[in-house]
């Protein structure tokens, strides 16, 4: 049985805190693996041997194999790595002829070179960028990560995943670099686990020792929003059964709309087991939410296993985020329990939580956090969540796009505006628009605007927040 909770959703409204009960939703669990290569790149080496050397043969054979629901499909973006637009077309043509009711076939792209940036997973979109002349829908400088995540941010539902992270990559965003808003948008996850890339078995038993957990820590104490995943960055045709370790998404059936929503979500968790289910909830929101209430937040974590392995340890850790400090175990259950409750006596304020399982035999699995700001002890006292912003170009010339980015984490109401060097409101770029929580973007027109000092001034989770333009000519 796939079907193992469900939970009430709510709108958690920042400036009441107040919760309003929607229809409740079951999650089921789908097992699969979002990194992986065909010969439209770099992907099926043994194409001699195996006869495969496309997406759709590719996918046909992931269909087939064990507790494996869905495939992602990511090509290498450049012609370094084997990619052709035209075979970009075609492998998004070919993922959709392989989607079943049983099994759904994902098409994104590997995006960015490893020598001086490192690659991330872009899903969500249906164009190649890219920076090879005559290779790319859209323009992205090599190596401008900020560019590609400007852009993911425009399109509804698109998002990235880190892919075999190093230190230092992505402009050191898991190190010394300024916290950034447009990524905390754009990326929804970073691996736990990535590969065996290279290796030919075919019989689930070459287990992914690759471990990043370290970035995972990292991001989310500078503050990102982001859940872990795991991945196989097939090159052979092995998909699906090399290792049994898989990542985990939680969506209510079993389609391309409800797993790309669900990732974009932070949805998900990353198992060394194929067919473990685990739930973390806050206050019966599932992981990947970001809520506020003035109620205490209450932690639950379950686990089951079709194979009845049993659970070595349940652990629940916390941390906050923005404090560059490494989260702290706050509650584990004994050997062999099956759930764990924790309710944090914090009175005030914002913290993550994730859930470490071990079971005997030694796989792990990690889940995505939840985040939770007690807001107060009334319902009717305000939340302070600092809301953060990017403005960018910035300097900008007059003229030219100017884009506003920030990250709801909740869904509340947003006004912003420009305003002149004198304070005085020179132009209107949103007034008390109702937006759901997640990442947003704002045009910030130039034309007419005379060279100077803006600023720019968003009210949306209670103290107005600024920051400041310049226009040149």
């Amino acid at each position: 049985m796939r079907k193992i909770f469900t939970v009430l959703t709510s709108s958690l409204l920042l400036v009441t805190g107040a919760a309003q009960a929607q229809a409740p939703v079951t999650y089921q669990f789908y097992y699969g693996n979002l990194h992986a290569h065909t010969g439209y790149s770099d992907g099926n080496q043994d194409s001699v041997a195996s006869g495969r050397s496309t997406p759709l043969l590719s996918y046909q054979f992931a269909a087939a194999s064990q507790h494996f629901d869905f495939l992602g499909i990511s090509e290498h973006n450049h012609s370094q790595a084997g990619m052709r637009l035209v075979d970009y077309a075609r492998g998004r043509a070919q993922a959709t002829q392989s989607t079943t009711p049983a099994f759904v076939a994902l098409h994104g792209t590997e995006w960015g070179v490893i020598s001086g940036g490192g690659h991330m997973l872009v899903y969500g979109v249906n164009k190649l960028y890219g920076w090879e002349s005559g290779n790319y829908d859209e323009f992205v400088a090599r190596n401008d990560y900020q560019a590609l995540m400007r852009k993911i941010n425009k399109v509804t539902g698109a998002f990235v995943i880190f892919a075999h992270p190093q230190s230092g990559d992505y402009g050191n965003l898991a190190g010394t670099a300024t916290f950034s808003p447009t990524a905390d948008s754009a990326i929804v996850g970073t691996p736990f686990r990535s590969g065996p890339a290279t290796s030919p078995n075919v019989t689930y038993s070459n287990p992914s020792t690759g471990n990043y957990e370290s970035v995972y820590r990292a991001m989310l104490a500078r503050g990102y929003h982001v859940g872990i995943s795991l991945d196989h960055d097939n090159h052979l045709t092995t998909f699906g059964r090399t290792t049994n370790a898989r990542l985990v998404v939680l969506a209510p059936t079993l389609t391309e709309a409800n797993l790309l929503t669900a990732l974009r979500a932070r949805r998900f968790y990353a198992s060394d087991d194929w067919n473990a289910q685990v739930s973390l909830t806050c206050n019966t929101q599932p992981m990947g939410s970001i809520l506020t209430s003035p109620a205490a937040a209450a932690l639950t974590v379950s686990y089951a296993d079709a194979d009845n392995e049993p659970a070595a340890s349940i652990t629940l850790m916390r941390g906050v985020p923005g404090s560059s400090t490494q989260p702290v175990q706050v509650a584990t259950a004994t050997p062999g329990a099956v759930a764990l409750s924790y309710n944090d006596p914090a009175a005030i304020g914002t913290a993550y939580y994730y859930a470490l399982i071990t079971q005997t035999d030694g796989d792990r699995i990690i889940t995505s956090p939840i985040w939770y700001t007690r807001s107060g002890a009334l319902a009717t006292q305000p939340a302070t969540v600092a809301l953060q912003l990017d403005v960018f170009p910035n300097p900008a010339d007059a003229g030219r796009p100017v884009t506003l980015s920030y990250f709801l984490p909740t869904a509340t109401t947003v006004s912003a505006e420009l305003l002149d060097a004198l304070g005085r409101p020179v132009l209107t770029l949103a007034a008390g628009q109702p937006q759901p929580a997640g990442p947003h973007t704002l045009d910030v027109p130039t034309q007419g605007l005379a060279a100077g000092l803006y600023t720019v001034r968003v009210l949306a989770t209670g103290a107005p927040v600024y920051r400041k333009l310049v226009v040149g000519q």
